[in-house]
């Protein structure tokens, strides 16, 4: 026999999630991880909320009750993309942009597509390649074409 609990996710995170992914549960106060996986996707999304239903399936197991308060994370994706620190990642009315510094020391505007936020920065799904050299912090102080002397930071990748 499994049991189930139900959540709420967001509006736009909804399409990301398939019946059959892993979820990983986590009660309120505790490091524990309960494994389960997406058993429903609710079909309406509360117009006052914005959030849709989903009902994820756990092993039975004597610290799961009903009522209690979960955290639940699932993995939508794989794919290795460029995380930047968010005062990389610089907005105007034209969209989403970071500042490259080029191979003559110049900085140039780069269009980039944001996909996320995770715990140590901004996802960036395209726009912006791992060899690049991006300026972190103080951007908004820049202009395009400015000399630059860049000091270089490890990004910690890999």
């Amino acid at each position: 026999m499994k049991w189930s609990c139900e959540g709420k996710v967001a509006e736009q995170d909804l399409p990301l999630l398939m019946v059959g992914q892993s979820v990983n549960v986590r009660l309120t106060g505790t490091t524990r991880v309960y494994e389960g996986h997406v058993r429903l996707l609710g079909a309406v999304i509360d117009p006052q909320t914005r959030l849709g239903m989903v009902r994820v399936a756990l092993a039975p197991d004597p610290n799961l009750r009903p009522g209690a308060f979960a955290r639940a994370d699932v993995t939508v994706s794989n794919a290795d993309r460029a995380v930047l620190p968010q005062t990389a990642v610089l907005t105007d009315d034209k969209g989403s942009y970071v500042l490259i510094v080029n191979a003559q020391h110049k900085v140039e505007r780069r269009a980039v597509r944001v996909s996320g936020i995770v715990q140590n920065g901004v996802t960036i799904a395209e726009g912006v390649s791992s060899k690049e050299q991006v300026v972190a912090t103080a951007g908004a102080f820049l202009q395009e074409g400015e000399l630059v002397n860049p000091v270089l930071k490890d990004s910690g990748r890999t």
